[in-house]
């Protein structure tokens, strides 16, 4: 019976790595087509095949000295031929195990992807560079848990066992298990096969490189939403991903949400997405808080609410939006103006407007004599006219939607889903003297990530009901 650390780095050794059908097919395709295959190409296919990354790292690592940092410079050092090679003659997963094993081994592949990406995205809000080392360390940090299936199909079994359990102490019951814990374990093969850095370190909690927080922190999150099966967020860790992304408390869930289904659309491709799929459907998503904690606002209220319509039209989804807005925020004029196609227009056909205040519903803004909306409409972007700019602008807008005060402040938000304009936003705080704060602004912002995460999952929901039936 293997427990001893050399006896498993000596097991995991042995064991000859199997890859996708996808990825081998993918490479036919390409053959056939007598296209390039380019390290960029081979790139792509190993970032969705955590078994073919593996290997290649364990290749690279096993006949270079040279530190490796990322896939692409684990095949640059291989050489293109024989990755070509290694991918041809590699045996396929779903030929090597049986269904049920590989279905557990796919629903690894899906963890692993998606804290890669989380790891990632988180990343790129710190406006750090090297930005594909931490995708290559994060896709590949867990890669004991879907080996152990073949090197130990019934330890894998139990060891899933454990990890679906939650709140239990898991590294203990690890090493009463494997004779050490996964860590130690995933640490001593990760030296010995000389993998990146950033996988070596990670298994230690001794570590000072945000990096590798950002890839603790993710595989942290995914255990936490499956372990449970939900996506309520416990409010410390919330907190440590709040302080570590560098984005408020307030606004990380909905963030945290809208960077998973990101990871589906990227991850389905080739691996499965239908259980991180169900657990987003099962809205709302929160933070929990300890019992100590002050009753949730109205903005929190209407938040809630628009996370759990989980089968709500965009529209019922804009009108939760465009309430939150009004009496979350406290907005005294909020307008959704929906862009029509075929007219090339934005109607102003939903709003909430103090009764004092002029209705603007039916107003229609033509994108051709408005310069101003044209330009806002070409991509997703927030304008904000103040006192300092107002002179700029108020020719440009509609004569409804001029500012009411020299003091006030106007936010024009253009509104995208699937990189597709579904209209604009507008509010202001109409006829009253109160200034625009920065976190009516950050409220805004939060509500319109949360309505655009909403209105995906239900048309992911929808697509997936569609190929069901």
């Amino acid at each position: 019976m293997v427990n001893k650390l050399p006896e498993w780095i000596t097991a995991f050794s042995d064991c000859e790595i199997p890859v996708l059908h996808k990825s081998k097919y993918r490479l036919y395709e390409l053959q056939q087509e007598e296209r390039d295959i380019t390290i960029s190409v081979l790139t792509d296919i190993a970032r969705q095949d955590p078994g073919l990354s593996i290997a290649l790292l364990r290749h690279a690592g096993r006949s270079t000295k040279k530190e490796i940092t990322t896939l692409s410079h684990a095949i640059s050092l291989i050489s293109i031929p024989i990755v070509i090679k290694m991918l041809s003659d590699l045996p396929e997963l779903e030929k090597v195990l049986d269904k049920k094993m590989i279905a557990r081994i796919m629903n690894n592949y899906s963890h692993q992807f998606q804290i890669a990406f989380m790891a990632k995205e988180w990343s790129v809000m710190r406006k750090e560079s090297e930005n594909n080392e931490i995708f290559t360390a994060g896709l590949n940090r867990g890669f004991v848990r879907f080996l152990m299936f073949l090197v130990d199909s019934d330890k894998a079994l139990a060891l899933e066992n454990i990890y679906n359990t939650p709140d239990q102490d898991h590294k203990l019951k690890e090493k009463e298990l494997l004779g050490n814990s996964v860590d130690e374990i995933a640490q001593a093969i990760a030296l010995n096969w000389n993998l990146p850095e950033l996988i070596r370190e990670s298994y230690s909690g001794k570590h000072h490189n945000p990096k590798i927080t950002g890839i603790r922190l993710a595989t942290e999150l995914i255990h936490q939403i499956y372990s449970h099966f939900s996506i309520h967020y416990p409010e410390h860790l919330i907190d440590r991903i709040s302080e570590y992304s560098r984005m408020s408390q307030i606004r990380i869930a909905g963030k945290t949400n809208q960077i998973l289904v990101n990871a589906i659309r990227n991850g389905q491709k080739y691996l499965p997405y239908q259980p991180l799929l169900k657990i987003i459907m099962c809205y709302p998503s929160s933070i929990i808080k300890t019992e100590n904690t002050p009753a949730r606002n109205d903005l929190a209220d209407y938040i809630k609410l628009l996370r759990a319509n989980t089968t709500g039209k965009p529209h019922e989804l804009i009108e939760i939006a465009i309430k939150s807005m009004k009496l979350g925020v406290g907005f005294a004029r909020v307008c959704f103006m929906s862009f029509d196609k075929n007219e090339q227009c934005l109607k102003a056909n939903m709003q909430l407007i103090d009764k004092s205040l002029p209705d603007i519903k039916n107003m229609k803004i033509s994108l051709e004599l408005n310069k101003l909306f044209m330009q806002l409409l070409k991509k997703e972007q927030t304008l904000c006219i103040n006192p300092k700019n107002q002179h700029k602008y108020n020719e440009l807008l509609p004569s409804q939607l001029r500012p009411m005060q020299s003091t006030a402040t106007i936010i024009i938000n253009s509104f995208y889903v699937n990189e597709k304009v579904l209209g604009c936003f507008f509010v202001d705080h109409g006829q009253t003297s109160k200034q625009l704060c920065k976190r009516d602004l950050q409220s805004f912002q939060l509500i319109c990530a949360e309505l655009k995460t909403a209105i995906e999952s239900v048309m992911i929901k929808n697509k997936a009901a569609q190929k069901v039936a």
